[in-house]
């Protein structure tokens, strides 16, 4: 079949959904607008002449776009109700144009030439391209038949919640239209639509009627496979900047998220995960009451404090509960005064703390174990307020013997110093590694820990601090607002009792898991790795590797997301990588992968040091 050299971009929206006063197809992906891939992408297939339909900041896309760009010459139809009206009249006031062979394209499509391509390729008279349905998408969606024929079109106002979708297509709004069928078909179609007062219909109505008259077979071709994104609001849009991003762009923007990787296509072995809780029970419970946890308030201190007591087995009154581990470590930067902190460690404790009250007690490379002595000492000298460990720490995943923790606080308690233990990671550890039973005698101890590591519930956002200092919690909870934890949260602390054994056994595989994963690793050329205690391994890479080399490597040729710990107050911390441990699955496939990215990056060191 020819190409069409012929095509009309439909560029007339407001894009209210993006919060942005901004054309919505001059919205840059990945460093260049939405319209310029377009046109660049038909210039590539062969088309000379555009048609656009305009309306929100017309004259920005006029000033954009010039009356010719990429060797294509371009028109221009303004629509005057873009802001009562729907494509379908969009296409309409450019009816007059569509009389031969063409592309209509929508103007928040991002895709490939090869799209068009595929599109050119197909038989008949009318093609529409189309990609596998998956539940984030929206928008008219369709079946084929065994030919790859439209059997049904879908738009949005028919598709119900309790509609099964699996196994539609989502139309990517990129067409193929020939000039049979825009003559016979499509043109008087569009034209009855809007004379029956259509204005704010889709144009996808008039290919609905087709397909169910079947006058003309309207082909859809499978783009699945193919790079495209649609952007309706900004999530769309930082998708599609992933999407067609350079790799080293891709995790920059990664990094700079903090989280969310879930809605990436890749392995996250970065952030920390209790893959095996909460279980499919306890989710459910949470699901059912999903719509009374999101419109009624959550409780406030005092009920918190007594649902978590009775999940820990401790007192309410020695609890603060809070909005995550980070949450309080704020609060702490506020209340410690000056501080030894034991490092390298979770650099948050770095960030909250003014430079001049912090001393640092560096763990001696290259085994990085802490000596209880040489702590106390240190913070006797420096004339500290308080001293705060990470057991097990991070990023090396050791733990610091329990007797040596409290042969610490011991000597701390003595001269009036403070002791904070964070034991986020500390239910990984084999059992009796925890402070926390014993925080009667303990009372210059305070325990903090993030919830959602162990627990494995980032998104919900719970962390406590706990202490037999009645005085200090006191304080603490003053610091927090009423309500700082939300009621999907609450509701959690309500049924976490119930699925305390549930909780000891996900802790149990995790540690199996963990120690295959150390096993993988340790049997990768040129590596060192470190006996971990918590959810993640860290590894010392041979020297003259470079951890963020490895990280990006590892992201670009395999979509797997890994940790180097440049940024850790630690000697030669570009060395040293921090690798969360996954399902045993994803575990050999990361190592597979580390290993061939390793490979051509030893050999030459090896054969140097010959």
């Amino acid at each position: 079949m020819n190409k069409p050299t012929k095509a009309v971009v439909l560029a007339a929206g407001l894009g209210r959904r993006t919060g942005l006063d901004t054309a919505k197809p001059l919205l840059p992906v990945a460093g260049r607008p939405i319209l310029a891939r377009i046109l660049s992408n038909l210039a590539a297939v062969g088309v000379r002449e555009t048609v656009l339909v305009v309306g929100h900041r017309a004259q920005d896309v006029r000033d954009a776009i010039g009356a010719e760009f990429a060797g294509i010459a371009i028109s221009y139809v303004e629509s005057d109700a873009y802001l009562t009206t729907n494509n379908a009249y969009s296409l309409w006031l450019a009816r007059e144009h569509l009389d031969r062979d063409l592309y209509l394209v929508e103007g928040d499509v991002v895709f490939e030439p090869t799209l068009l391509d595929a599109l050119a390729a197909a038989d008949g008279a009318v093609a529409s391209a189309v990609s596998a349905y998956r539940p984030t998408m929206n928008g008219t969606v369709v079946a084929l038949d065994g030919h790859g024929v439209m059997s049904e079109v879908l738009l949005p106002a028919q598709q119900g919640p309790e509609l099964d979708l699996a196994g539609t297509y989502k139309t990517v709004n990129v067409h193929l239209l020939r000039e049979r069928y825009l003559r016979e078909e499509f043109v008087p179609g569009l034209d009855e639509l809007i004379e029956n007062g259509g204005h704010g219909a889709y144009y996808e109505l008039v290919i609905a009627d087709t397909v169910a008259a079947r006058r003309f077979p309207v082909r859809g071709v499978d783009c699945t496979g193919m790079p495209w994104y649609e952007v309706d609001d900004l999530t769309d849009l930082d998708a599609a900047d992933y999407l067609f991003g350079r790799d080293d762009d891709k995790l920059a923007m990664l990094q700079d998220l903090h989280g969310g990787y879930w809605r990436y296509d890749l392995i996250d072995h970065c952030l920390l995960y209790n893959l095996y809780f909460p279980p499919t029970q306890l989710v459910d419970e949470l699901a059912r009451d999903f719509r009374d946890a999101l419109v009624h308030y959550p409780v406030g201190h005092r009920a918190l404090q007594r649902l978590l007591g009775a999940a820990l087995r401790q007192p309410a009154e020695r609890l603060a509960v809070a909005n995550g581990a980070s949450e309080l470590i704020k609060i702490l930067g506020e209340l410690l005064g000056r501080v030894a902190l034991v490092v390298p460690g979770f650099n948050e404790y770095e960030a909250v703390f003014a430079e001049d009250d912090i001393h640092r007690i560096h763990l001696p490379a290259p085994d990085f174990t802490l000596d209880p002595t040489d702590v106390v000492e240190q913070a006797v000298r420096a004339g500290v307020d308080a001293v705060v460990i990470t057991s097990p720490n991070n990023p090396t995943s050791m733990s610091v013997p329990r007797a040596d923790l409290v042969a610490v606080a011991a000597a701390l308690a003595a001269v009036g110093t403070r002791l904070v233990v964070d034991e986020s990671f500390v239910d990984f550890c084999d059992p009796g590694q925890s402070l926390e039973p014993d925080l009667a005698e303990l009372t210059n101890v305070v325990v903090i820990k993030s919830m959602s590591k162990v627990y494995g519930i980032g998104g919900l956002r719970l962390g406590y601090l706990l202490s037999a200092d009645l005085g200090f919690i006191a304080r603490v909870r003053s610091a927090l607002p009423i309500w700082n934890v939300n009621g999907f949260a609450e509701c959690f602390l309500r049924l976490l009792p119930r699925y305390q054994d549930a909780f000891a056994a996900s802790c149990d595989l995790v540690r199996r898991d963990r120690d295959e994963l150390a096993t993988l690793l340790a049997a990768l050329p040129g590596v060192r790795v470190y006996p971990p205690d918590a959810n993640y391994v860290m590894v010392r890479l041979a020297e003259g590797v470079s951890g963020p080399e490895v990280v990006r490597r590892m992201f670009a040729e395999h979509a797997i997301l890994i940790k180097d710990c440049a940024g850790k107050s630690m000697p030669d911390g570009e060395r040293y990588l921090r690798i969360s441990c996954r399902t045993p699955q994803e575990n050999k496939l990361m190592a597979d992968a580390l290993a061939a990215v390793l490979a051509p990056l030893v050999e030459p060191v090896a054969a140097s040091a010959l």
